[in-house]
């Protein structure tokens, strides 16, 4: 094993705390120096605090699996001027079966290399390999990445190679690899949801040939971006050389998703060759009302040319104009956004990444670029961000009732924040574990925010936009609510653009629904996407239904037939609205149902409800052994209301009696189960199945048995026989467990399987 040199960077003016103690890493440029026998070595004594800091590797081989959490600013360096640093070589067999970096869990131990918290990592002059050989362990997940980046900083690679075969490189924040080789052959450039921009310029992108897959179709990338206001430029792939092997399908992208997510790739300048003629596999997850060269696939001219193909016979086709402006170069790709609430192209000030000063500071030869991240005719925005860790970045704000706690605001219902403006501009509120309540400026409709995302970590953004010289906005919880940050953007020319209409349609075009049911409203507006996109709904008589936020309708227990009208209003001030006619009729008095899982409240409480005590009874549901806990990432609201995700996890899920959850039903009649919906979260994986039984009085019932593999981000209808004898209670147990094409297999470490909204129904027997 070579030894490693590591300087401790100018930048960090307390060295010594920077480090472990005892550790000998001096300044840079003073002579001083420490060696250390491993890479990880090296990592260890940087530790989490912020720094700069510089690891210089000799020539060799490094078999190691490195990780590393914290603040500071690392660059790997290897000492070579050999294209993509072939003889600095790191390299170590690591999958999704292997998990050998054990500092991590879940996914993020399957890499070479595994970098979190919040600094940024460049490499340079590296070739990074994962040698794990699929086939080589018994199991079903073969994702073997070698950096997987899940920092909030950013990173970038200068001449280095990055080489697997599935999810070769796993991105978040935004990265930059310029003049790099990157191979693999299944999603082997892909973004977690919390990506932004991942720019490949002037690099060498190949899909190669495996032998020991079972089928030889390849994706080269596979992006997604969470759902909000701002929308990066995604993955792209940038005057670059694309090339695959012949011996099979290559697609240039595809989405193993089918939900929950934006897909954001674009391949610009490019030569490619040996890919297949419909370019993208499946449709990409769009934004409605954006086209999809703002959010999707897209692709230029001259790339589709270098393919022999017709630019004006291709999806996704990006215009000489977009290029120019969008597309132009590493400053206009990594530093600007598009706007979904203004809709418009905007420069990034929150997380702008100064390229000119970061390739001065590294000695990087790069091409010159003469893009630019503000456009001609184009303001000049300011950027005022507030965040809870210090009084004096929250000073200006007026603050009542909420209180500074941890790094956040923590306000209960009532609770206001006035956050001031200066005219037209942008005021993004960021939330996570739970809120709900109103922003709105003086003269302007009020918007709703909802923060429930039963998640510490993952936030949840709200976009208000003031359009008058207003001076002030008030934020107002309804229900306790934890805010992490506050941003004003100035935004001169924001113009108003109003709801003139709205379309209201039900679930399966019903217009009749029977008493003590439930039914899914939606309401599409006019134009897609106004300035003020949040509406409300009611119901002209809440004695005969009730409706919530989201459009869930439950009818009441009536006596006779009748009818309501739901109306949907929306909250800017011309307040446009909708009407449907609804019918209730009365319910049948000899059926029942009963729901679990189906808000907020029912994920955290587990308590179930039922429409017909007098038949059936719902008790309160009980999970198998494990943290299980309420994840709205996980779950698609278009058809499941709340879930339980079972997480925290480390090995892989073996069989069919470690995952489940049992819904009891206590019959106060004979009753014979004829229908159960199912609704199932984003576990990440599609190899599960799923088994549904009835257990009582120490009996087990298979009751369904769903192997189609299709239980991810779903919703399944099953019809069934499942009789309970008068005065019993039995407990519906829904599992989930792994199969593949081979039959029953692992389900993943860090795949978070998700049980959602549960209905159960049924008729008197």
């Amino acid at each position: 094993m070579k030894k490693l040199l590591a300087f401790l960077g100018a930048s960090c003016a307390l060295a010594a705390a920077c480090l472990n103690a005892g550790a000998e890493v001096s300044l840079s440029g003073n002579g001083k120096s420490q060696n250390f026998g491993t890479i990880q070595e090296a990592l260890d004594a940087i530790g989490p605090e912020a720094g700069s800091y510089t690891i210089k590797l000799p020539k060799g081989t490094y078999e190691e699996i490195l990780y590393y959490n914290g603040a500071a600013d690392i660059t790997l360096s290897g000492d070579t001027n050999a294209k993509y640093g072939e003889d600095v070589l790191v390299a170590a067999a690591n999958s999704g079966d292997l998990l050998k970096c054990k500092r991590s869990s879940g996914q993020k131990n399957r890499c070479v290399f595994e970098f979190e918290g919040t600094g940024n990592l460049t490499v340079e002059n590296i070739t990074f390999q994962n040698t794990f050989v699929r086939g080589s362990v018994k199991g079903s997940n073969t994702q073997a990445e070698t950096i997987g980046f899940d920092s909030t900083g950013t990173l970038a690679a200068y001449n280095c190679a990055f080489k697997s075969h599935q999810d070769t490189l796993r991105m978040t924040g935004k990265s930059w690899f310029y003049q790099c080789y990157v191979e693999g052959d299944t999603d082997f450039i892909w973004m977690e949801y919390t990506g932004k921009v991942a720019l490949f310029e002037e690099c060498e992108i190949v899909s190669v040939f495996d032998e020991n897959a079972k089928t030889h179709v390849s994706y080269i990338a596979a992006p997604r971006m969470e759902i909000g206001n701002k929308a990066a430029k995604g993955l792209v792939i940038f005057n670059s050389k694309i090339t695959s092997h012949e011996d099979q399908t290559t697609y240039l992208a595809r989405t193993p998703w089918n939900s929950g997510y934006y897909n954001q790739v674009a391949y610009v300048g490019n030569t490619a060759s040996n890919i297949d003629a419909a370019l993208w596999k499946g449709s990409a997850l769009m934004a409605e009302g954006v086209n999809d060269t703002i959010i999707g696939w897209k692709i230029d001219k001259k790339t589709v040319e270098s393919m022999g193909m017709k630019p004006e016979e291709t999806e996704g086709i990006l215009s000489d104009e977009e290029v120019a402006k969008e597309f132009g170069g590493r400053e206009s790709i990594l530093n600007r956004y598009y706007d979904i609430t203004t809709l418009k192209y905007k420069k990034d000030l929150e997380t702008y990444w100064d390229l000119a000063k970061f390739v001065k500071a590294h000695g990087w030869k790069v091409s010159k670029d003469s893009s630019k991240s503000v456009l001609s005719g184009e303001e000049k925005a300011k950027l005022t961000v507030y965040t809870f860790d210090d009084e004096k970045n929250f000073k200006g704000l007026k603050i009542e009732g909420f209180k500074a706690e941890n790094g956040v605001l923590v306000g209960d219902a009532g609770s206001k924040i006035t956050i001031p403006v200066k005219g037209k501009s942008v005021v993004s509120v960021t939330g996570c574990l739970a809120g709900n309540g109103t922003i709105k400026a003086e003269k302007q409709g009020e918007a709703f925010y909802d923060f429930n995302t039963g998640s510490g970590t993952k936030p949840a953004e709200k976009a208000y936009v003031v359009y008058t010289s207003g001076k002030n906005v008030v934020l107002t919880a309804s229900k306790k609510t934890t805010i992490s940050k506050i941003a004003v953007e100035t935004d001169k020319v924001v113009k108003f653009i109003p709801v003139e209409s709205i379309k209201i349609s039900s679930e399966e075009d019903a217009t009749t629904v029977a008493g003590r049911k439930s039914l899914q409203f939606a309401a599409k507006l006019n134009p897609l996407r106004p300035t003020n996109t949040d509406f409300e709904w009611s119901v002209s008589d809440e004695t005969k239904a009730k409706i919530d936020s989201t459009g869930f309708l439950t009818a009441a227990n009536v006596s006779e037939d009748c009818e309501v009208l739901v109306k949907a209003t929306a909250k800017d001030e011309k307040a446009a609205s909708a009407e449907f006619k609804l019918k209730i009729t009365k319910p049948d008095p000899n059926s029942f149902s009963v729901t679990w899982l189906d808000s907020l409240e029912a994920s955290n409480s587990l308590e179930g409800t039922a429409d017909n005590e007098e038949l059936a009874k719902a008790n309160k549901a009980i999970p198998s052994a494990g943290t299980w806990k309420y994840n709205s990432g996980k779950i698609n609201a278009t058809f499941a209301k709340g879930g339980i995700t079972y997480t925290g996890y480390t090995g892989s899920i073996e069989g069919k009696d470690v995952l489940y959850a049992d819904f009891p039903i206590t019959a106060e009649e004979t009753i014979e189960i004829t229908q159960i919906n199912a609704a199932y979260g984003n576990h990440g994986t599609s190899n599960v199945a799923v088994l549904i039984e009835g257990i009582a009085g120490g009996k087990k019932t298979e009751i369904v048995s769903d192997t189609s593999r299709q239980a991810r981000s779903t919703k399944k209808s099953y019809e069934t026989s499942y009789v309970i004898n008068k005065g019993t209670t039995a407990n519906i147990r829904v599992i989930l467990y792994g199969l593949d094409g081979n039959g029953e297999c692992s389900i993943a470490a860090g795949k978070a399987p998700t049980i959602a909204t549960i209905t159960i129904s049924g008729k008197r027997k």
